[in-house]
């Protein structure tokens, strides 16, 4: 069994100047769609479909984590994604009360 070149798969140039466009549009700290978390130039960004590959989806319209793409997957749980999900705060128990956070005044103290 060969394996399939990128244009084969629906990545080749087309896709790669669809990301290239994508990628000078970002402004830096542009939220992703998967997770909410901002994005950066210098993180591994990947071109996603939003109409996914996998159903025919043949433009990428947005970019995402490269993590955050790959646990997209073929879109089937678009409706599961951090960004929805997630409470404000995230995990209860990594909420800082700052109630309790200590004072300029007891600097001194440690």
């Amino acid at each position: 069994m060969s394996r399939r070149t990128t244009t084969q798969k629906g990545l080749g140039w087309k896709h790669q100047q669809q990301r290239a466009r994508l990628l000078a549009q970002l402004r830096d700290g542009d939220a992703c769609w998967w997770c909410g978390l901002p994005m950066y130039r210098v993180q591994a960004l990947a071109a996603d479909h939003s109409h996914a590959r996998a159903h025919g989806g043949t433009i990428a319209d947005r970019l995402l984590h490269e993590l955050c793409n790959k646990e997209r997957g073929d879109g089937s749980r678009d409706d599961k994604r951090p960004a929805l999900t997630r409470h404000t705060g995230g995990h209860p128990g990594n909420v800082l009360t700052w109630a309790n956070a200590p004072q300029a005044s007891d600097l001194g103290k440690y």
